[in-house]
């Protein structure tokens, strides 16, 4: 690459796609490498607030008086989604959040956060350097929170699973000693909040740097980091990454979805209670692990069969006013 030339990021750009930008460029020792030599990363989800919003009466009764088998997670209207959509999050519950995220902060036992099959108690120890919630911010008329963690490293679903466990306590009124006893407690089921709100923001090489700065003088000045394009990153991310995720969310209600699944079926979360103890029947097993594996299957497989029910009527009815026009 020519790094003289003052154009080279604009002539790169031009080959690109217009959702992938080269910011910037800097000078790297020969054996740098980006995989080996990232020592943490930013991950950021982007969470609706209302999310966060007190859990339905009605959902709660349906889980009650209904069979596992007879529940559905029920449809919601326009206007339902709209005055969801107009909640507005109270400053004491996002400071619930806040606390919440802290408690993750520092060296934990995650083991309760990933998948069990090979995590034991020598492998799931990670080190979180921070974990915060943003303001809210209004996007399409629809209130958000930005939710930032950085670690070392993560284990699969770790992240979905830390924002899952915060959000069903900021709506059950849970104790925050909670998520203390899920790091040295018995095994329960977390639950994984929607993917769609998850993104990689950047690594980090801050061990490369202090090392590159001692090793070349120079170097000090090449130092690799987005601090200097944090603004134009801003501005994509709204454009291209932010706007998708909320025009996937307001057609698929995915967030919405998730939170009334875990309301229509909650077995699995006894535990995210205000007095903050698990219950026996909460703890995981074998036994209990592959018959909640098998109802989800079903509860899956008959929302599967409900909407291609749905599209098949929608299909019918097309064909036949083409037929009556």
């Amino acid at each position: 690459m020519i790094i003289e030339d003052p154009g080279v990021l604009d002539k790169i750009n031009e080959y690109l796609p217009e959702q992938i930008r080269a910011w910037g460029f800097v000078r790297v020792i020969r054996s740098f490498n980006s995989k080996t030599m990232c020592d943490s990363r930013i991950y950021e989800y982007l969470l609706p607030t209302y999310a966060l919003m007190d859990p339905s009466e009605a959902n709660a009764e349906a889980a009650q008086k209904l069979e596992f088998a007879q529940r559905q997670v029920p449809e919601v209207s326009a206007e339902e989604m709209a005055k969801k959509r107009a909640y507005r999050v109270p400053k004491e519950r996002l400071q619930f959040v806040r606390d919440a995220l802290a408690k993750y902060v520092g060296t934990h036992d995650f083991r309760n956060f990933t998948v069990a099959r090979g995590c034991t108690e020598s492998n799931s120890k990670r080190y979180i350097h921070s974990f915060t919630a943003s303001d809210p911010m209004v996007i399409q008329d629809g209130e958000w929170i930005s939710l930032k963690v950085k670690g070392q490293s993560f284990m699969l679903h770790q992240i979905r699973k830390m924002v899952g466990l915060v959000v069903l306590m900021a709506r059950a009124n849970a104790p925050l000693s909670l998520i203390d006893t899920l790091f040295s407690g018995p095994r329960v089921n977390v639950p994984k909040a929607p993917g769609l709100g998850l993104l990689l923001e950047q690594p980090v090489f801050e061990s490369y740097n202090r090392k590159a700065a001692q090793q070349r003088k120079d170097a000090a000045s090449d130092p690799v980091t987005f601090e200097p394009y944090v603004e134009k990153i801003d501005k994509f991310k709204q454009q291209y990454i932010y706007d998708a995720i909320v025009d996937t969310e307001m057609n698929d209600r995915v967030f919405d979805w998730w939170v009334q699944s875990t309301e229509i079926y909650p077995e699995p979360y006894t535990y995210v209670n205000a007095e903050g103890t698990i219950p026996e029947d909460a703890v995981v097993t074998p036994e209990r692990e592959h018959a909640w594996q098998t109802q989800m299957r079903e509860m899956h497989a008959a929302e599967r069969a409900k909407n291609q029910a749905v599209e098949s009527d929608d299909s019918d009815n097309g064909e036949q006013s083409a037929d009556e026009n």
